[in-house]
Parts: structure tokens; C-alpha cells; sequence
């Protein structure tokens, strides 16, 4: 049957070191136990007494509330017992078994535990190393202080510093037979394990080499063996890893063999941050030509190469003049966050004002980033119609006027398909309309239907007319575009102004309505005078010259005639319009026989030389 000694290194109280000898309790413990010849006198690093008959002791645990039996509900002071003031064994008795030592257990994360010496306590060297505390000969086992957690740096999160901490803890333990013979190798193993969660280093046990014991050798071989003690560099043990030492002495006198090690170890705790940065790109489009009215839309692509995401984002966006926004000329807008390795793509859009090269200036600003500006530049056209029509602004009736309608576009854009429509002003009526015009009688218009003119194009229409009667009147000609889209189209207006004048052309025929007639009846004229001419014939005078040898009677007509001497003159007639007739008659008496010749002439404003005409009467005598 095998005994182990277990010691494990932990963090104990105040409590425990009263109840190993520590402080006051320590002053107060009873005298060492006196020893006769042939006994083993065991080690002053042994503090805690053990009876030789007692039974096997209990194995014990430290934790923060103390240190407490395995298996006990409430924690309870570990409290020494006064050894017997003598062991002397009846003589040929056999020996008695040894018992198990106590087995403390570490359930708290520290470094080593190392017996309190006699000076004052050094400080603790480093965190990985643990406290270092040499042994105090007079006082059982201590604790040492817990190590100082640094404090959790600004602006880490606190979860993210605990997950940084370790919690290791080391253990030793004897397996050992329970007797064996004077000057009979004695083979025990000392068992270090790593019970934390922690890889520790730099483990090493040292063990005091008992009175009455020569060393013979270990697996693996000591390190150091003199001032009787021993020591192995263990080195590294993982968590839950453990370490054998195999240990060989010969005890020289009878008595109880009590052995004592210590295990010290570092640990080291390791965390990491990632560190990142974003890196953002920004990248902007917009179509090369836009016309005016028209929207504009601006699209933004931004890409985040970088290896953390890019916060508190602002879109910081200028434009030029010519682009209309609602925001203004300066637009700021603040952007989601955008993850490492994501692409957003946004759309600004404004709308089309002025005509020209345009510009959009875009820089977005995020935390650790500089600001990322992109620009693009952006042609606004615009169409615009002219038109201009010309042809005579006089002309006779029947005659055929030309006119001729020039359309232009002198903006930078090709215009919508163009349509063009001229009123037929009342006196005139269509000849001819060149390319494919149509005229609309419900309209009484000629329209033509045409494709957009490109910017800088011209187109010239002609337009036959026949002026039908005399009329002074407007040639009035619309064009207008017709947007294939939304938008308002584009108009522009012409116009001629015509007179159309009629000729004068007067008609006048004298008859005699008897013939011959007798001397000294009367005989009747008649002066029948007609427009036959394309215009009214204004101020119509007809004079009648009587032939010799006939007397005036009487003069009718729409004006009074009046007789001087052998002349009758008629009033001037105001107007004889087109296709007017105006009827004269004049009576005479004849007074001798013989032919007469009765004379008219007839005049107006438009015919200044007077035409005339001559009628013969016969006059007779019985």
C-alpha cells in the first residue's frame, strides 16, 4: 500500500497560518517532541505534527474561506496537535506504519507557495514569476499576498480584459511505500502536477534531504545536492500536464522518515487587440452629358479595404451652379458605418439648371481615416429653336407670294421632333407647302411634322400662297418641340405681315336705247359702268358730251347729273367695288335731222386718264 504526500500551492488566509503556527498561535504551540537514539528527528519544514499510531489522516483543500477537511460542509480551523513527548517503540517491535501527512489542496489560481523565512518578506518580482518567499523554519506553511491585478487600461472593455486573465495553479505530491528496511533503498516519486487552466513555466522542486537519509540518485538527476537539499528544473507544464520525479536514499537509522518539498513555478498570462484600420476609398460617376431640366444622378461607390470598420462617416458634397440641389450648393449627410471589406453604393441626385461644364466635388470623412475626395465632371446641354420667316409684305390680288420659314437651333443639344404650323390669313389660299406640308381646313393651317434638329442645325420650309382678295393680314407661323420624356418643350414664333392690293379695271358701255328717233323727240343713254378689276375703284366720275343739234333733257343715276352747256356731269361715285355696276342715263332732244355722235368718259382714282366711249343716233324729220 502505497502513502502520498500531497502539498499543493494555493492562496490561504490569516486563519490558515494561525492554524499552522503562524502569528500568535505560533507562540502559543507546544514544544518540539524530544527524540531517543535510534529515532529519525524529522525535518523543521515539517510543521505539522502527526501521531505514529493515529490513523490516516484526512486530506485537506485550501480556499479563499480557509482550509477545510475534503468533504466538510463548514470550514473549521486546522488546529495542531502537541506531539508525545517521546516515541520509544518496545524492543523487536515492528515499526509503526507512517501515515499519510496531510494533502492541502490549491483551489484558488496563485504562483507557488513557499514556507515563510525567518526575515522579512521580500516583494514579489514579477507577475509570472509569483511571490518568492523563503522558508521560515519556526512557522508552519503561509500563503503570500495575492499579486496585484493591474487595473483594466481606459477603453478596453471589461470583458475583454478578463478574458486576458489566468488562473494557474501547481501541485506536488509524494508516492511512497509505507516502511522499508534500514539500509534498504528507499524509492519514492515526487508527482508535480498542473491542476490550472494555464500552461505554467519554470517549474522547479526543491526537497530538504531528511537526517538519517543518504541521496542515491533520481530520475531525472538532481540539479543541486548539496546543504542537504535537492532540487530538479521541471520547466514548462501544460494545463493538466504533469511531471514524475523518481527519487532514490537509503535511510541509515530506524524511525520515521519524513519528507518535505516545494514546488515554485511562473506563469504568464497573454492577451492580444486587434488593432485596425479602415481604409476608405471613394468612387463617383455621373453620365457625361445631361440636358438641362433634366435630372442628374451622381453615383457614389464606396469600398472599404481596411481591416476594421469605418465609423462616424460624413458626406461632405459641393456642387457647381449649374447643378440644382434642395439642400443647396453644399450638401453634408452622415453615412453608416461601412464594415471591413463591403462595398456601399449611394446615389446623389440634383437636378440640370444651367448649361456647361458642371462639377461635383465629394469627400467622405471617417474616424482614423482621412477624408477621400473624388470629383467628376459633367457636360449640361441644352436645345434651343429659332425661326425666322420671310417673303413680300405687299402684293396684288392674284398674285402668288413665297414665303420661306428658316428653323435653327443654336443651342448644344439635338432638340425633340419639331412641329410647325403658319395660319392662312383670310384673302389668301395654299399653292404649295415644300417638304410634305399639309393643309388642315379645321385649322385652316399648313403643318409640318419634323425629327429633332442636332445642335447647330438649321431647316428651311417654303410656303406657296395666292392672294384671292385685297386684304391687309398676318402670316403667322408656330414651331414647337415635343418632348419624348417629361419636361416642358420649346416654342418659337414668326410672323409676316401682308397687304394684298387689288387692280382697278373699269367697264362702261353708252347705249342709245332708240334708234333712230324723230326730231324733236327725246333719246334715251344709257352708261352702264362695271368693275371688272381686282380692286375697288374709288371717286367714279362720268362726264356726257351732247352732240350739235340736240338739247339736254334730264340726267338719272346713284349720283346727280348735272347739265353746262353741252356738257352733263355726274357726282363723283365714292366706290364701285369689285364686280360693282353703277347705271347712268341721260335724255336729249334731238333738234335737227342728221347723225349725232353722244360722247362719254369715264375716270376714277385708280385710272387718273379717263377712258371714253361714243354712241350714234340718227335723228329724223317726216
Amino acid at each position: 500500500m502505497l502513502t502520498r504526500l500531497l502539498f499543493r500551492t494555493t492562496w490561504a488566509t490569516a486563519a490558515v497560518t494561525a492554524a499552522l503556527g503562524g502569528g500568535e498561535a505560533a507562540a502559543q504551540a507546544p514544544p518540539a517532541p524530544k527524540y531517543y537514539p535510534g529515532t529519525v528527528t524529522p525535518s523543521p519544514a515539517a510543521q505539522v505534527p502527526v501521531t505514529p499510531t493515529a490513523p490516516k489522516p484526512k486530506l485537506f483543500s485550501a480556499g479563499s474561506e480557509g482550509v477545510r477537511p475534503v468533504g466538510a460542509t463548514e470550514p473549521e480551523p486546522l488546529r495542531a496537535e502537541p506531539p508525545k513527548a517521546e516515541f520509544m517503540p518496545p524492543k523487536g517491535a515492528p515499526l509503526p506504519s507512517q501515515p499519510e501527512l496531510p494533502k492541502v489542496e490549491a483551489s484558488k489560481p496563485t504562483p507557488a507557495l513557499i514556507p515563510v523565512a525567518t526575515d522579512p518578506v521580500p516583494p514579489m518580482v514579477t507577475a509570472e514569476r509569483g511571490p518568492v518567499m523563503p522558508p521560515k523554519p519556526t512557522e508552519g506553511l503561509v500563503s503570500p499576498t495575492p499579486p496585484v491585478v493591474p487595473p483594466v487600461p481606459a477603453g478596453v472593455p471589461v470583458a475583454s480584459a478578463m478574458t486576458a486573465r489566468q488562473a494557474p495553479s501547481v501541485s506536488v505530491e509524494y508516492e511512497m511505500p509505507e516502511s522499508v528496511g534500514v539500509g534498504q533503498p528507499l524509492v519514492y516519486t515526487l508527482v508535480v502536477k498542473n491542476t490550472g487552466t494555464a500552461v505554467v513555466g519554470g517549474v522547479r522542486v526543491d526537497q530538504e534531504v531528511p537526517a538519517g537519509v543518504a541521496y542515491q540518485s533520481s530520475e531525472p538527476p538532481a540539479d543541486a545536492t548539496t546543504d542537504g537539499k535537492l532540487g530538479w528544473a521541471v520547466g514548462t507544464i501544460e494545463a493538466g500536464g504533469e511531471k514524475r520525479i523518481k527519487v532514490t536514499v537509503k535511510p541509515s537509522e530506524e524511525g520515521e522518515v519524513r519528507g518535505r518539498a516545494s514546488v515554485s513555478f511562473t506563469t504568464g498570462v497573454e492577451a492580444k487587440v486587434k488593432v485596425t484600420r479602415p481604409r476608405v476609398s471613394v468612387a463617383l460617376t455621373a453620365p457625361e452629358t445631361v440636358r438641362v431640366g433634366e435630372k442628374v444622378q451622381f453615383t457614389i461607390k464606396l469600398t472599404n479595404s481596411g481591416s476594421g470598420a469605418a465609423s462616424s462617416m460624413t458626406l461632405h458634397a459641393r456642387l457647381t451652379d449649374g447643378l440644382g440641389h434642395p439642400a443647396g450648393n453644399v450638401i453634408e449627410a452622415p453615412l453608416a458605418n461601412l464594415p471591413a471589406g463591403q462595398t456601399k453604393t449611394l446615389t446623389l441626385e440634383c437636378m440640370a439648371a444651367k448649361a456647361g461644364s458642371q462639377q461635383c466635388s465629394l469627400t467622405v470623412f471617417a474616424d482614423t481615416n482621412p477624408g477621400e475626395t473624388a470629383k467628376v465632371n459633367i457636360n449640361l446641354v441644352e436645345p434651343q429653336l429659332a425661326a425666322k420667316q420671310t417673303g413680300p409684305g405687299r402684293c396684288l390680288v392674284k398674285a402668288e407670294p413665297v414665303y420661306q420659314i428658316d428653323l435653327t437651333n443654336p443651342g448644344s443639344a439635338t432638340t425633340d421632333p419639331v412641329t410647325v404650323w403658319t395660319t392662312i390669313p383670310e384673302g389668301f389660299e395654299v399653292v404649295q407647302a415644300s417638304d410634305g406640308g399639309a393643309f388642315v381646313p379645321t385649322n385652316k393651317a399648313v403643318g409640318w411634322r419634323l425629327s429633332g434638329l442636332a445642335a447647330g442645325a438649321s431647316k428651311s420650309l417654303t410656303l406657296k400662297l395666292r392672294s384671292v382678295a385685297p386684304t391687309d393680314a398676318v402670316v403667322r407661323t408656330v414651331v414647337q418641340t415635343t418632348p419624348e420624356g417629361k419636361g416642358k418643350g420649346l416654342e418659337a414664333k414668326c410672323e409676316t405681315a401682308v397687304k394684298s392690293e387689288g387692280v382697278a379695271a373699269l367697264r362702261f358701255e353708252v347705249i342709245d336705247l332708240e334708234d333712230p328717233v324723230e326730231v324733236g323727240k327725246e333719246a334715251m343713254y344709257e352708261i352702264k359702268v362695271t368693275n371688272q378689276g381686282t380692286g375697288p375703284c374709288t371717286s367714279v366720275t362720268v362726264v356726257a358730251e351732247l352732240a350739235d343739234g340736240t338739247q339736254f333733257g334730264s340726267a338719272t343715276g346713284p349720283t346727280t347729273g348735272r347739265a353746262t352747256g353741252n356738257m352733263v356731269t355726274f357726282d363723283a361715285l365714292a366706290q364701285l367695288p369689285v364686280k360693282g355696276e353703277a347705271v347712268f342715263k341721260v335724255k336729249v332732244k334731238g333738234t335737227q335731222a342728221g347723225d349725232t355722235r353722244f360722247r362719254v368718259k369715264v375716270a376714277c382714282d385708280q385710272i387718273k386718264t379717263p377712258a371714253s366711249k361714243e354712241e350714234n343716233t340718227r335723228f329724223y324729220k317726216e
